[in-house]
């Protein structure tokens, strides 16, 4: 699942709206707050060394600034804790960057290698104390030699320092990012969605969209203070319904909630291995399996119907609950298609 989520946000920032918000809100400069999408170029990002060592990289954008070209060479550091020898990767980076450039005569008129701003996004709980330099990886040098070493910078954003109160006024999706990942109240968390299902109202390509969509269901379904959201009315993106956007969180847990009956079923086998194996008889032992079996399978189906059922109630009527308790497996399973079908709660088991 975090592997997932990391893929995810990687993908976000494939698109130069999330780029250009990235810069405007974060990177520190006159030039990156009035950056036109039609400034933006991505490049190839895996290069190859004169060893012959492939290096497959984050994300490279070349910018169009003034009239001149600026490459931005991102790194998206998803660990748990700093990287001591980030500044060193990053020189490796960037010459191998250079290298490539070189190899490919995109040099400017003048034959001159462009500017590069490298810069680490790090989402990590840890604090981030790597050095943000070459030299602070280097020992003291000899009196004269300071001159001679090479020397590299990067700008770091790390998300858990940087400013995440939202500014309607200038609706960066970016920031509502960061905003979304460090809230830990359900209140907070529904803000940011409001905002973002606000700014998206204005128009949103197709393709990010659907990736904005996919990453926010996916937030929503990790944080345990977002349990049984149900988005209303305010809730629309862009073109998106709500029945649109309710099944998109809805489709994402599908598949979540498909593993955990699985995992229950297999509990259920091994509950009933254990039973069947104290009574030491092989009637026993059957009898106990397919007991643990069915147990396991009625529990898991009993509960992802409720689940789905708050979804779009916020609650589970008692008398719900009753039909819930009472039904067989086959019984539960039609309910569970119908419901991730798009029927209503009160529909489906009124008709009951």
């Amino acid at each position: 699942m975090k592997a997932d989520h990391d893929t995810g946000y990687k993908q976000l920032f494939a698109y130069p709206e999330l780029m250009r918000d990235l810069l405007r809100g974060f990177v520190p400069y006159s030039w990156a707050k009035d950056l036109k999408l039609s400034a933006f170029e991505r490049i190839n990002a895996s290069y190859v060394g004169e060893n012959g060592e492939h290096r497959h990289d984050d994300m490279v954008w070349r910018l169009r600034v003034g009239g001149e070209c600026v490459y931005i060479y991102l790194v998206l550091e998803f660990q748990s804790s700093s990287d001591r020898w980030m500044a060193l990767r990053m020189q490796v980076y960037v010459g191998l960057l250079y290298q490539d450039l070189i190899r490919q005569r995109k040099l400017n008129r003048r034959g001159k290698l462009p500017p590069v701003l490298p810069i680490v996004l790090y989402s990590g709980k840890r604090p981030w104390n790597a050095s943000h330099s070459l030299s602070g990886l280097r020992l003291a040098q000899p009196e004269g030699l300071a001159e001679f070493q090479p020397e590299l910078k990067y700008l770091l954003i790390d998300q858990s320092k940087v400013r995440t109160a939202l500014d309607d006024t200038e609706r960066n999706v970016v920031a509502a990012l960061f905003a979304l990942e460090q809230s830990r109240s359900r209140q907070a968390c529904v803000d940011v969605l409001r905002s973002l299902a606000n700014w998206l109202q204005a128009g949103c390509a197709q393709p990010l969209r659907d990736s904005l969509l996919r990453w926010l269901s996916g937030c929503v379904q990790r944080k345990e203070c977002m349990a049984d959201f149900v988005p209303d009315e305010e809730f629309v993106m862009g073109n998106l319904t709500l029945d649109e956007w309710t099944q998109s969180i809805v489709r994402e847990a599908k598949e979540t909630r498909r593993r955990e009956c699985a995992a229950a079923r297999a509990e259920g086998v091994a509950e009933g291995k254990a039973e069947g194996k104290a009574l030491g008889m092989a009637a026993g032992k059957a009898a106990g399996m397919a007991a643990g079996v069915e147990l396991g399978r009625l529990e898991a189906l009993r509960e992802v119907v409720k689940r789905t059922v708050r979804r779009q109630s916020r609650a589970v009527p008692a008398a719900v609950a009753a039909q819930i308790k009472s039904a067989a497996a086959p019984q539960l399973e039609a309910w569970l298609d119908r419901l991730l079908d798009g029927a209503s709660v009160q529909e489906l088991f009124n008709a009951e």
